[in-house]
């Protein structure tokens, strides 16, 4: 028996190793290195560095991710009963990309695939090295795995919380597929690469077979043939630390449903149990905006711009070598000044006076000025350099506009502004809706674990159909329902203050005119239109769920009137208002 677990670990260590070979020969990860040098601004020594690599990149994310993502679920059941549940949940959804900071690992997924071609991301519950369903409280929601016997904290992460869905990008070179993957849709197995410190993983309630468990000083991320990555040998080799650390694979399998983990030293198994995050596939997300239809690598945008960001940097560094040789100089008949003399004319002192020595009438006899004359090789390397930029733009599909840029002339109108950014938009528009789908996907896994998992009773505040705040508690499983899901994106340019006022004016004409309907001809204008006008506004800072209760304060309920629902102590179940909304109507 023992050597069939044996077998197994080794099993799992030569995936591994295909896996990585794979990542290393389609997925060219050596080269993901040397792109980040670029974006942090490591050249080698005597070049003259023009980093369009961070500019590209720099400009490009912000057009690209959400800056603040709002959801909107509506229910595919008809009943009060059945909004009342949808606003719920797009409240829990809306507190939880805020809370669990979502919007900073998109940023950093969309990051990665500019080196290499792949962001990717895992969701989780409870712990961030996975929930262990042996663990979990009497309640199911919770394992309490962040702590050891004593009651110190073994996980360190703030967006992982107890009882809470969570979801962190990883690193793409952390992250291994088996050898042939095409897709993130049809994996059979993943492996994440984490690194924990060894008294920290025996202190693990998750983990078996730890009492002979041996670290590194350092952390090393090993190659397929079981050496490291110069590079990060490199970087930590001057780190003293007397902190003993292990290079651990964690693997979810689809074909057993079972979450692993491994060393690639060690010759047992340290978890396998049931996985619990496997809903609907692997729990691993990802984007890519350059895919290959034959590989789940792509290709990433930073190995387009390599060679023109070479070659310009060649032109830059030749043009400042011959800006050097075409600074005037000069040859002096030796002795015809002394070296303090010469040493006048070169500083940048106004109107120095030197003295010369020679017996000559005149200065122009012992000294002769020298011009190469490279101005015309300057014009042509600068003309040379703006045809690198171009071929950069094409590729990116960015103008000099969207890079912050004038178009080089004086006066550029609205009208070419606009039509500029309409083609960037085109070029564009496909890697926000990846983004926007990689948002819908990250809230349904969110979802699907509260409605499983949050068991306990809990409160929530929303805006009922009768425009006023309620109160309301329930179950994850009382919620649990088809909904359709719509993420609206902030689109466009930070608001200025005089636009946040305008906009502002404009909101409360409407708000004026609504208001006027409803007097003239005795009938409420409806909620759900409301809503859908004011939620335009939200940019400009405006509380719209505050907004829209103030409109119905004067149709409260009898079951409003009696306190019921007004306070999270007080709170009432969907079910009670719907019923007494329902009897009001």
């Amino acid at each position: 028996m023992a050597g069939s677990k044996q077998n197994d670990v080794r099993l799992w260590q030569e995936r591994i190793e295909n896996g990585q070979r794979y990542q290393l020969s389609v997925g060219r990860s050596a080269e993901w290195n040397r792109y980040k040098k670029y974006y942090r601004h490591e050249f080698k020594q005597g070049t003259m560095p023009v980093n369009i690599m961070f500019s590209i990149l720099r400009s490009m994310v912000p057009q690209i991710y959400f800056r603040n993502p709002r959801v909107t679920i509506t229910p595919r059941k008809p009943g009060i009963e059945a909004e009342l549940h949808a606003r719920i949940v797009q409240k829990l959804d809306n507190w939880l990309l805020q809370e669990l900071m979502t919007k900073r690992e998109i940023k950093k997924m969309i990051t990665d695939t500019f080196f290499s071609s792949l962001g990717l991301g895992f969701h989780g519950y409870d712990s961030q090295f996975g929930l262990s369903s042996r663990n979990l409280d009497p309640t199911g929601s919770a394992s309490l795995t962040q702590f050891n016997s004593k009651g110190d904290r073994i996980e360190f992460s703030n967006m992982v919380k107890p009882g809470m869905p969570w979801f962190l990008r990883a690193r793409p070179d952390d992250v291994v597929f088996p050898w042939g993957s095409t897709d993130l849709e049809s994996l059979e197995w993943v492996a994440l690469r984490v690194f924990r410190k060894v008294i920290d993983l025996k202190a693990d309630k998750k983990y078996d077979n730890t009492t002979d468990l041996a670290g590194e000083f350092n952390i090393i991320r090993t190659t397929p043939e079981g050496g490291t990555i110069q590079s990060l040998a490199d970087e930590v080799a001057n780190v003293h630390s007397t902190d003993m650390w292990v290079e651990l694979w964690q693997i979810h399998d689809a074909r057993s449903g079972q979450i692993l983990a491994l060393t690639k030293n060690h010759n047992k198994l340290l978890r396998k149990e049931d996985d619990e995050l496997q809903i609907e596939g692997l729990p691993i997300d990802g984007l890519t905006f350059n895919p290959d239809p034959d590989y789940i690598y792509g290709v990433p945008d930073a190995r387009l711009i390599e060679p023109q960001l070479l070659e310009l940097m060649e032109i830059r560094t030749q043009a400042m070598r011959h800006r050097r040789i075409d600074i005037l100089k000069g040859i002096i008949k030796k002795g015809s000044m002394k070296p303090e003399e010469i040493q006048k004319l070169l500083s940048e002192d106004v109107m120095a006076i030197a003295q010369i020595e020679t017996e000559t009438s005149s200065i122009r006899d012992a000294f002769v000025p020298v011009s190469p004359g490279a101005s015309g090789i300057l014009q042509d390397l600068t003309l040379a350099g703006e045809v690198v930029r171009g071929d950069v733009r094409e590729m990116v599909g960015f103008s000099r506009i969207a890079q912050g840029e004038f178009q080089g002339k004086t006066h550029v109108s609205a009208t070419e502004t606009k039509a500029v950014y309409q083609s960037l938009n085109i070029r564009l528009d496909e890697r926000r809706d990846a983004v926007a789908d990689l948002l819908s996907r990250i809230i349904r896994r969110f979802n699907q674990q509260i409605f499983t998992r949050w068991t306990a009773e809990r409160v929530s505040q929303v805006v009922g159909p009768d425009g006023a705040k309620w109160w309301l508690k329930y179950t994850g499983p009382q919620i649990k329902d088809e909904y359709d899901m719509h993420v609206e994106p902030e689109e466009g340019a930070a608001l200025d203050t005089q636009s946040k006022k305008a906009m502002a004016m404009e909101t409360a004409e409407i708000w004026a005119k609504l208001n006027q309907g409803s007097i003239a001809q005795g009938q409420p204008v409806p909620m759900e239109i409301q809503r859908l006008l004011f939620n335009q506004f939200e940019s400009s800072g405006l509380d719209v769920d505050r907004l829209i209760a103030q409109a119905g304060a004067n149709s409260q309920s009898a079951l409003a009137q009696s306190g019921a629902g007004q306070s999270a102590e007080s709170a009432v179940s969907p079910g009670a208002l719907a019923q007494a909304q329902g009897a009001g109507r």
